[in-house]
């Protein structure tokens, strides 16, 4: 869990500059922060489609959390209610700087089912299994969110949000593929581990 906890506090740092980034060109000291806004309606697509995806993260992860029966599921929903919800902050910013702005809402060409968003956290509350029907949502939820970040790349301009959108296919990348992995342990069947058995050493 070493890598993964420092990976995780790097994400964070980073994010942090974005927020800060993206809080700056609203003082006193400039007159017009609209000429600073440089992006287009695949931003606020993004930004609009990402804020409700990560709210949906951050509640399936709270419920992880007081739920969880793995120490490694529990340390996983702690770095996504940390991480998203600082990215959350960062999209609301920007959401609000872009619509001051008068930018108008695009088009991600991405269905519902493809950002990720066919599964009700509230469903977790009466699974008998929290842990693997966590992973049943948020590994699609994860990848999801790849392909939104994706999608910003490709099409958006404001740098914040693409900055942001590297950093999600990194970080949920990586957590997709520790996902998987806990996925085939826990709910497969091959490896019939206990909970709190030695796994908590593995990668």
């Amino acid at each position: 869990m070493r890598a993964s906890t420092a990976l995780r506090a790097s994400l964070v740092a980073a994010l942090a500059m974005i927020a800060l980034a993206a809080g700056c060109g609203g003082g006193d000291d400039d007159k017009s922060s609209t000429p600073d806004v440089r992006a287009n309606g695949s931003d606020l697509a993004f930004v609009n489609a990402m804020i409700p995806h990560h709210e949906a993260a951050v509640d399936a992860a709270d419920l992880a959390l007081s739920r969880a029966e793995h120490r490694r599921l529990e340390s996983l929903a702690e770095g996504i209610v940390q991480f998203q919800s600082l990215e959350l902050a960062t999209l609301r910013t920007v959401r609000d700087v872009l619509q001051d702005a008068g930018v108008e809402e695009g088009d991600l060409g991405l269905s519902k089912s493809e950002q990720g968003m066919d599964h009700d956290p509230a469903a977790l509350r009466d699974a008998a299994d929290l842990d693997c029907a966590f992973l049943e949502m948020m590994i699609p939820h994860h990848e999801g969110a790849i392909r939104m970040a994706r999608a910003e790349l490709k099409s958006g301009i404001h740098a914040e949000l693409r900055r942001m959108s590297e950093s999600i296919i990194d970080s949920q990348g990586f957590e997709v593929r520790q996902m998987k992995r806990f996925q085939r342990q826990w709910c497969d069947g091959s490896s019939g581990e206990h909970p709190s058995g030695a796994d908590e050493h593995g990668g």
